[in-house]
């Protein structure tokens, strides 16, 4: 079974503005800050491994931005990284480049 995912809305999430976005088999979830990505990711009602494995089970891949940078994905298209399980994130994928990335990248708008 896969579901196919369209959806552009705008959110608010534990005070934190976010975007979520769906095409496909992704499903985007954009934040404004890296603090705001750990408190969404905190904040989940799952566990990541079960989160993992939900989106897996239906060919769907999270993936979490922090102004429009990848940093994480988790599901179908995850490649769980080690320094996500060394951190305790479980099968989740961690983007190399992210974190830093999104650390210094400003949203032009």
């Amino acid at each position: 079974m896969s579901l196919a995912v369209e959806a552009d809305l705008s959110v608010e999430i534990d005070g934190h503005g976010a975007t979520v976005v769906g095409y496909d088999d992704v499903v985007a979830v954009d934040v404004p800050s890296l603090p705001a990505a750990l408190a969404l990711w905190r904040g989940l009602p799952v566990d990541s491994m079960d989160l993992g494995a939900a989106l897996a089970s239906v060919g769907l891949t999270a993936e979490l931005q922090v102004r429009g940078v990848p940093v994480a994905r988790v599901g179908e298209d995850a490649t769980p990284s080690a320094a996500a399980r060394r951190l305790g994130l479980g099968s989740v994928e961690l983007v190399p480049d992210g974190v830093p990335l999104a650390a210094v990248t400003r949203r032009r708008g």
